[in-house]
């Protein structure tokens, strides 16, 4: 069986940055072979444990779906960015107009799938890449994004639950957070 580590953070990035494939993290290294990319490696993973559909359709939904994620990423990057006049403003503008426009978008898409995930009929990378960014939302950490952003939207508060009970992350989350 495969050795598998991720590193998503490391004290000593400074020092292996230049010896990471792309000089950034994420990357997974498998036995010797170290990948980067956070969309790779989860294409990846999900295709050595059944979370990535084989079905060419299925595959698709997922990929699309990944790329909507993207678009969440971005337009949260606003919440990282180095403390400069016009933040607040870029915040605002993402809570209030970015991320209600692309919810609404996802939820809509959800109510078309008739499921509680993503693209299908069982749990994919992409449900799981939406319950990472969910579960941010909902912690708190993002001083001006209020957790209860996707509250109103019904399919979306579905998804997150049927990933924040299922067995495997249920036992992941209540592991990570005795640490």
């Amino acid at each position: 069986m495969p050795s598998y580590k991720v590193t998503y953070f490391d004290i000593k990035f400074a020092e292996r940055k230049e010896s990471l494939p792309l000089g950034q993290v994420p990357v997974l290294t498998v036995d010797d072979q170290v990948i980067p990319q956070e969309v790779a490696i989860l294409q990846y993973i999900g295709r050595q444990s059944g979370l990535y559909p084989l079905d060419r359709e299925e595959a698709l939904k997922v990929d699309i779906m990944i790329n909507v994620s993207d678009d969440i990423y971005a337009a949260m990057m606003a919440f990282y960015m180095p403390d400069n006049p016009g933040k607040e403003i870029m915040k605002k503008m993402v809570v209030e107009e970015k991320l209600p426009k692309i919810f609404g978008h996802f939820e809509r898409h959800l109510a078309k799938c008739g499921t509680s995930f993503c693209a299908g009929d069982k749990i994919s990378i992409a449900d799981i890449r939406f319950y990472c960014i969910l579960y941010t939302i909902k912690s708190g950490i993002h001083a001006g994004l209020p957790t209860n952003l996707t509250d109103k939207y019904p399919h979306i508060s579905k998804l997150y639950q049927a990933i924040d009970t299922h067995e495997k992350v249920a036992s992941w989350n209540q592991k990570s957070q005795a640490k």
